[in-house]
Formats: C-alpha cells, structure tokens, sequence
C-alpha cells in the first residue's frame, strides 16, 4: 500500500512540475512573439514615416536627413528592408553607391557586431547585407572570420564580399578556400565580378579547381560578350571533354562564330554532345554556308543531334526548302522522318 502511496505522489510530482514547465514555455513564446510583434511595428511606423525622406536620399540627389539613422535594431531591420526594395527594383549605380556610403557610415557598428556572434545565423544575416550594401569598411573584420573554423556557406558568402569589396586579394582568396566548392557556389561567387578581376580569373584558368574551371566557362556565356570569344575559342582546344562542351555552348550564347573552320571537327566528334553544340551553332550562320554540315548532322546516329540539326535548318529563312529538297532525294528513313516534323508533315 505504501509503495502504491509513493507511486501516487511521484506521479503526481511530475505532473505539476510537468504542468509548470509548459506555463514556463507558453509564457515565453507569448513574451517572444509580443516582442517580435513590438518590433514589427516599429520597423512598419519607420518604414511609413521615413520614405519619402530615403526616396529624396536615393532617387533626388539630396543629402541624407539625420533623422533617417536608426537608432534601434527595428530601425535597421526596417532600413535593411528598404535599401534590399531599391536594389532588387532598381539597377542603378548612383543608388548602390549612395547605399553602401550610407551603410558604412551608420550600419558599420551594428554589422561589426553581428559577425561576431556566436551565433551562426546571426553572422550569416549580417555576411548577407555586407555583401549586397557593398560594406567595404568591413572587410578587415570578414578577414578575422577565417581564423575561426567556418561553414561552407559562410566561406562562400565571404569570397562574394570579397569579390566586390577587397578585389586585390580575392583571386588569392579563391584559390586557398580550403573547400573545392560545388558548381553552383563558384557560380554565385562568379556571377557579379568586375570585368578586370574576370580578365585575371580567366588568365589563371588553368590554377583554378575544374568545377570552378566549368563555372567560370558557363558564366561567360551568360555574361554574353564578344570579348571573350578569344578565350573561349582557345578552350576548344582542352583535353576535358566537359570543358569542350561547356566552351561550345558559351559561344552559342554569344552568337558570334568568326572562323568556321575552327569548329568544323566537332561535326564529326566522337562525343555526341559536341555534335548536338555544333547542330545549334550552325544555326546562327545562314542556311547558304551550313547547308551540307547540318544535313550531315541530320543523319547523325543520336537522335538529340538530328533533332537539333533538323531545327537549325527549318528556322533558316530558306531552311524549309533544303528541308524538303533532302527529302525528295535523301535515302535516310530517320532523317527524313525528323525533317517531316519539323515541316509539320507526316512521316
């Protein structure tokens, strides 16, 4: 009976402590939410109050009011919100620029800060807003991140920063990140260079990890200017299959061949992707001078290739006449079949 006694008030101890550790929890996720509500309302009343006086700062050409520092972490946050709207909505130099001389002016503190935490979203937030204001007064306190052991995020985010704000030393930077990174996180980091920091990059190509080699190719292509199209045409050269391909599809982006002939092998590669990028290439040369390469690609054994030829040639103002003339004289039952739909014709 004692024991059952015992067992009882045990429960029942749990119970209360139990009851009393969840008021603790609800109490502090109300005070929580209280708070972040009480911020929100400060960051909106700020926002309201002082919008026409940034709109003058930043669009008007006039000098920035005193009372558009923000005296508080609301205040920055709604400062954050409001340079984050011009920037993604407006592409403009003079706006950039007025933004990050603001920022290194009345935010320095506060990011100074906030990359020291312990915390790691706290640091990531504050790596975020340096690198989109441009903080370059910052750069010697990222620099003192690296003594510490860092996420692969937080050295991407970094090599960005200094891709923008601390240009001597980011290629430097790059080549001693102590992790190879992925595709697609050397493409962030390559996206926004400045055209002399990109000519330097593409002078050391062959010192950089191949991912970053890869990314490097493809963001050219994007970038879409004829002044890499020297470079591009040297990497058809390379022994990397995947750096050929890459290469060919960039200058497809650009849309300039100036030397034909330089191409011409990749007609008959052994690599069928090589192929497919011939059959688009020649697509942008008129119909006249491709005629008999793209109708060698049409009867190509892959069935990307003769798609893609077969395309090439029909968007050619004349395409659809040497489409239906190599019909009426082709032996070629696949190829014929591929040029019959692209002239919307049955088989």
């Amino acid at each position: 009976m004692a024991m059952i006694e015992l067992s009882i008030r045990i429960l029942l101890t749990i119970t209360v402590l139990m009851f009393a550790l969840l008021l603790v929890v609800i109490a502090y996720l109300m005070l929580k939410r209280g708070l972040e509500v009480s911020r929100n309302k400060k960051k909106m009343k700020y926002i309201e109050t002082k919008q026409k006086e940034w709109y003058s700062y930043l669009i008007e050409d006039r000098e920035p009011s005193s009372t558009l520092i923000p005296n508080n972490e609301s205040e920055v946050k709604a400062v954050e919100e409001i340079f984050s709207s011009y920037l993604y909505n407006i592409s403009d130099s003079e706006i950039l620029a007025k933004i990050k001389l603001f920022s290194n002016n009345y935010l320095k503190e506060y990011y100074r800060s906030r990359i020291r935490s312990h915390r790691w979203s706290t640091r990531m937030n504050a790596l975020y807003h340096i690198f989109d204001f441009q903080m370059d007064e910052l750069v010697e306190e990222c620099e003192q991140l690296e003594i510490k052991k860092l996420t692969l995020q937080e050295q991407v985010q970094l090599l960005k920063i200094y891709s923008i704000c601390h240009k001597e030393v980011f290629i430097t930077k790059l080549l001693q990140c102590p992790t190879t990174l992925t595709e697609y996180e050397y493409k962030k980091v390559l996206y926004r260079l400045d055209p002399t920091v990109l000519e330097q990059l593409i002078v050391r190509m062959d010192d950089l990890p191949l991912e970053c080699q890869y990314s490097l190719i493809d963001i050219l292509g994007v970038k879409r200017e004829p002044q890499y199209l020297s470079f591009l045409e040297s990497c058809l050269h390379n022994d990397d299959a995947e750096i050929r391909i890459r290469t060919l599809k960039a200058i497809f982006e650009i849309g300039i061949i100036t030397d034909l002939d330089k191409y011409l092998p990749f007609i008959t590669s052994q690599i069928w992707e090589e192929r497919l990028m011939m059959a688009k290439l020649l697509g942008a040369l008129p119909i006249s001078i491709t005629s008999s390469y793209l109708q060698e690609l049409l009867e190509d054994e892959n069935w990307w290739v003769r798609t893609q030829a077969a395309k090439s040639i029909g968007r050619n103002k004349d395409g659809k006449i040497v489409l239906q003339s190599y019909i009426n004289s082709s032996n070629d039952r696949y190829a014929i079949e591929m040029a019959n739909q692209v002239l919307g014709k049955e088989s």
